[in-house]
């Protein structure tokens, strides 16, 4: 019995370890959420979750944005690089992807061409962006990603990048940086 108590006081006391490294979500609408994970760095989170093992989502810190594409049911060999073709009303580009986890791509790695404008991608889709199609090198079929159903979503992601600006660690003023 003292082990039984023992261990309910330990557990009371102690939090979970997946706690440390969770979301948490601030709103969601249309299959679309917005979450903030305080890991470090921290970042704000643009999730689309299909709910059929198909998820998107836009990852952006204070350093880096991420587009990440998964399914549930995806193996990918680490270090697997291809390509993918984003289809919207008015253009066609066809983008790098690279293995991010077995069952997720990341679109538009760092120092690939065009991944400079992922910002923005974001930034226009609370604008009212149309959907976009992808279309993979392999033989999963094309997926649509509802961009047009996440606009009401603006207000949250904005409160969630505020949030991020604000964990970020001042700046230390040197003699350099602040010459007046």
């Amino acid at each position: 019995m003292k082990i039984l108590t023992a261990m309910v006081l330990m557990a009371a006391v102690l939090p979970p370890v997946s706690a440390f490294g969770e979301t948490e979500w601030m709103g969601d609408a249309r299959q679309w959420s917005v979450g903030f994970a305080g890991e470090h760095p921290a970042y704000c989170r643009l999730l689309w979750n299909s709910e059929l093992g198909k998820t998107m989502e836009f990852r952006q810190s204070a350093t880096e944005t991420f587009w990440l594409v998964s399914k549930n049911t995806w193996d990918i060999p680490a270090g697997t690089t291809t390509e993918v073709t984003l289809t919207d009303r008015a253009i066609t580009k066809v983008v790098a992807a690279e293995f991010f986890d077995k069952n997720t791509l990341r679109l538009w790695p760092k120092g690939s061409k065009g991944s400079a404008g992922l910002k923005k991608i974001i930034k226009n889709s609370f604008a009212g962006t149309p959907d976009v199609q992808l279309t993979f090198a392999g033989d999963e079929g094309d997926w649509t990603l509802p961009l047009s159903r996440v606009d009401q979503l603006y207000p949250t992601f904005a409160q969630c990048l505020k949030r991020l600006e604000a964990s970020e660690p001042a700046k230390q003023d040197t003699a350099t940086s602040k010459p007046f």
